[in-house]
Formats: C-alpha cells, structure tokens, sequence
C-alpha cells in the first residue's frame, strides 16, 4: 500500500474540525489585496478538495492538482455532493507539484497546508515555484504556506499523540519528529494506529514525513530566481510575521 493511499484513508479524519471555510476566506481576502478578485483558481496540493471547494462557494473557477488518485477520488466524491453552482466550478486532475502542466492560465496558484514544505531541495522547490510561473500571466499571484524556519528552530517539534474518531473508524497517530539541521528540515516518523469500530480490528502504520522549514531570504531568492516579485509575507491566517509563527505565507507577483 502506498503512502498516499494510506494518508488518504484517515487524513479528512483528522481534519475534520479544521476551520477551511476560514481559511479560504484568509486566503481570498489575501488574493483579493493584490487584485484578484474572483477568476480562476490552481489548487497545486488541493489533497482532499476542502479548501477548493471553499473557493468554489465563493465564486471562483478550481482547478485542483494533487499527486495522490486516492486524494483526488475522495475530492471528486465531495464534489458530487456539492449545490449545482458549485460543483461545476470544480475540476481535479493528478500531477505533481513540481512537473505539472494543465496547458491552462490561472488568474492565481494557491498551495497550502505546507505543500510547499514537503519539497525538500532547492531544485523541488524551484520546479514548484516554476511550475506557477508557467500557469500564471504576467502580474498573477503565487500564494502559499510553509513551515517557518525562525520558529521551528525556536520551539523545535516534539512528540505528540492525536486521536480522532467517527461511527466507522478510530485513528491514534504517534508523531515522533527527528531534527535534520544540515538539510533545514524535520523527518515525522509517524506509527498510526487505526481501529475498524465495528470489528475491533487494529491495523498499524509506519509513514515518514520529510517537512522542510524555510526562511525569508531563501524565499525570496528563490521566488526572485523564478520570474516573481514578493509582494508579502504573513503569518497564517493574519497578521504580522514573527519567530513564533510555525507557519508563514508568503505572496509573490510574476514578472
């Protein structure tokens, strides 16, 4: 079984109190500082479709990307729920962050949920990075977080357990992080344990996840190398960046 069918399977379990109609809103009225205003949306890493269909109800055109087809089914079956309206707002295709090409232009490229942080080179990074460029106009915006570089160094992650449960399924996740200074990143070695509630059956999963934390002059650098101008860096949801911010947006133009 792969990692991503395996992250799949329990990822909206977990995720199932995250505020995404907030989000979304953070994100729009983001978009909306530097001039886009509704058009037409990439969601590179839109995972299970949440946040896309988030800025669907709000009037933009989605075009969700995501490496996993477990993912991306699990989006299309949202999306089949969905009011009319909204629904043909949405579309979802496979591709890799770093080599998709949609032939599309996009009036925004947003990437969220630290889809940034798990490329862990410059190169992943910049193909990233290129890859927005190459869907975006001139003046179209790149919007995206990642982990923080000053706060992850300040307050480094340490071992936590979360549960999460519904009628059918109970998940225990064990996340034992392991600094790797030399490579600015942080390997999650996560052991999951999940329960079928109604055979009892408990079923053990052993993922890595390699998550880089990056810095602002690395950032802008590498924006800055790919065609783009930073127009702004905020912490998550609002307000003015500091070293205890896990996690940083960062807002950048094409040139």
């Amino acid at each position: 079984m792969s990692f991503h069918t395996t992250y799949s399977r329990y990822y909206d379990l977990f995720y199932q109190e995250k505020n995404y109609n907030a989000e979304a809103a953070f994100v729009t009225e983001l978009l909306g500082r530097y001039g886009i205003v509704g058009g037409h949306l990439m969601d590179l890493g839109c995972g299970t479709g949440r946040h896309a269909a988030e800025f669907a109800a709000a009037g933009f055109r989605v075009s969700g990307v995501d490496m996993s087809t477990d993912m991306l089914a699990r989006a299309d079956a949202r999306r089949t729920t969905l009011p009319a309206a909204i629904a043909k707002r949405l579309s979802f295709q496979q591709g890799d962050a770093r080599t998709v090409r949609t032939e599309e232009i996009y009036d925004a490229v947003v990437s969220l949920f630290h889809v940034a942080s798990y490329q862990t080179t410059n190169a992943d990074f910049m193909a990233m990075c290129h890859t927005a460029a190459t869907h975006l106009p001139r003046s179209g915006l790149f919007l995206f977080d990642c982990w923080y570089g000053p706060a992850v160094l300040a307050d480094p992650p340490d071992v936590r357990i979360k549960r999460a449960s519904n009628d059918e399924s109970a998940v225990i996740r064990i996340s034992e992080p392991a600094m790797r200074p030399h490579e600015n990143a942080v390997a999650v070695n996560y052991t999951i344990l999940l329960t079928d509630r109604q055979t009892q059956h408990v079923e053990t999963v052993l993922e890595t996840h390699v998550m880089r934390y990056m810095f602002k002059p690395e950032v802008e650098l590498m924006l800055d190398l790919s065609g783009f101008e930073v127009l702004d860096s905020v912490k998550w949801m609002g307000g003015a960046l500091s070293a205890e911010d896990l996690s940083a947006t960062f807002v950048a133009r094409k040139r």
